[in-house]
C-alpha cells in the first residue's frame, strides 16, 4: 500500500525565524490553532483554539476562512477577523498570534540554492570609511579650537578614546533594541549609520555657513541648530528601520511628528529668552573674501543698519539694568 502524498508543507516560525512547528499536509482542508484536534498545532496563548481553515479552491489557489478567533490574522497590512474568508498568494506569510505562518504547495518550483555567506567586503570597507570619516572630523574640529598645533598629539590618545566610546554606546543600544525584535544585532550597520549622518550634517551644516556668507543669506547660518535637529531626526529614523522594516510610514510619520515639536520647542525657546528666533546674531565663520559672491554694501546703507543694531543692543542692555527704584543691598561691599 503507497503511502498518501505529501501536498504541502505548513511551517509556523517565531519573530527571530526559528521554526516552532511543521506539518505535511495530506489532504484539504487543513485547520490550525491550539487545540490538540487541529492538524497544525500551535503553542501560542494568543491563537484561538481552531484559529482558521485553510483549504483549495477550484481554480487551484489557496483559500483561508478565519475561524472562533479574537486577534484574527493578518496578512500583509491588512487585518482579517472572526468569520472572514480570503485568498492566500503564494510566497505571502501569514500572522496569527506572534507567530508567522508559510505555505509551499507540493507543486511550486523549489527556489534555486543560495550561496553561502563570504566575508563581507564592501560592507566592511564602508565601514572603515565611516569611521575614517568620523575620527578625520573630529581631529579637524579639534585642530581648529587649539591654539598650538603640538597639543593635538598630546590629546589624540583621548579623543580616539571618545570617538571610540561614543559610538559604541550609541550603536551597541540600538544594535540590542534590533536583537530585541529582529533576533540579529547588525552592530556594524548601526555604526555606519551613525557615523554618515553625523558626517552628513556636519557637511549640510558647513555648507550652509559657506552659502550664508557667499550670498549674504544669514538665515541659513543663524539656523543650523535646526539643520542639526532635523539630521539627527532623519539620522534616528534610519536606525528605526532597521529594527521595524516593516514599518516605515509609521516611524516616519513618528519621527517627523517629533521633529515638528522639537523645532518649535527650539523656536519658542529662543524666542523667550532673546526675543528672536535664532540665538545667533550674525555669521560665526568667515571664509575668504575671494568666495563673497553677493554685492558690496553702500557705505551710507552700511552705516545705517549699523545704527539699527546698536539701538536694538541699547534697548535689550537698558532691559537687563536694575531699576533704579529698587534698593541697593547694603551688605553688598
Amino acid at each position: 500500500m503507497s503511502a498518501t502524498p505529501i501536498l504541502g508543507l505548513l511551517q509556523a516560525t517565531d519573530r527571530n525565524g526559528a521554526t516552532v512547528a511543521r506539518l505535511d499536509i495530506r489532504h484539504w482542508p487543513v485547520t490550525v490553532g491550539r487545540a490538540l484536534a487541529a492538524d497544525l498545532v500551535l503553542d501560542d496563548s494568543h491563537v484561538a483554539g481552531e484559529h482558521l481553515r485553510i483549504s483549495r479552491t477550484p481554480e487551484g489557489g489557496v483559500s483561508v476562512q478565519v475561524l472562533d478567533s479574537v486577534n484574527g490574522v493578518a496578512l500583509g497590512r491588512a487585518r482579517h477577523g472572526r468569520g472572514a474568508q480570503f485568498d492566500w498568494p503564494a510566497g505571502e506569510a501569514l500572522v496569527l498570534g506572534r507567530l508567522k505562518l508559510g505555505l509551499r504547495l507540493a507543486e511550486a518550483p523549489v527556489p534555486a540554492e543560495e550561496l553561502l555567506p563570504h566575508f563581507p567586503w564592501r560592507t566592511t570597507g564602508w565601514t572603515l570609511l565611516a569611521l575614517a570619516g568620523m575620527l578625520a572630523l573630529v581631529l579637524g574640529q579639534s585642530w581648529l579650537t587649539l591654539t598650538e598645533p603640538s597639543q593635538l598629539a598630546r590629546q589624540l590618545p583621548g579623543l580616539l578614546g571618545a570617538v571610540a566610546l561614543g559610538i559604541t554606546i550609541w550603536a551597541g543600544l540600538w544594535a540590542l533594541a534590533t536583537k530585541l525584535f529582529t533576533g540579529h544585532l547588525q552592530f556594524w550597520r548601526h555604526v555606519r549609520i551613525a557615523c554618515f549622518s553625523t558626517l552628513a550634517v556636519q557637511v549640510v551644516s558647513t555648507l550652509a555657513g559657506l552659502l550664508a556668507f557667499m550670498f549674504s543669506l544669514e538665515s541659513l547660518a543663524r539656523f543650523e541648530g535646526l539643520l542639526v535637529l532635523l539630521g539627527g531626526a532623519a539620522a534616528i529614523y534610519v536606525h528605526l528601520t532597521v529594527i521595524v522594516p516593516q514599518r516605515r510610514r509609521g516611524l516616519a510619520a513618528l519621527v517627523a511628528g517629533i521633529a515638528v515639536l522639537g523645532t518649535v520647542a527650539m523656536l519658542g525657546t529662543n524666542w523667550l529668552q532673546n526675543k528672536r528666533l535664532s540665538n545667533k546674531l550674525y555669521l560665526s565663520t568667515l571664509y575668504p573674501p575671494s568666495l563673497r559672491m553677493a554685492p558690496a554694501v553702500p557705505v551710507p546703507q552700511f552705516l545705517e543698519e549699523a545704527g539699527s543694531i546698536r539701538k536694538r543692543l541699547d534697548e535689550r542692555l537698558k532691559d537687563r539694568e536694575p531699576d533704579a527704584d529698587t534698593p541697593e543691598d547694603p551688605d553688598a561691599d
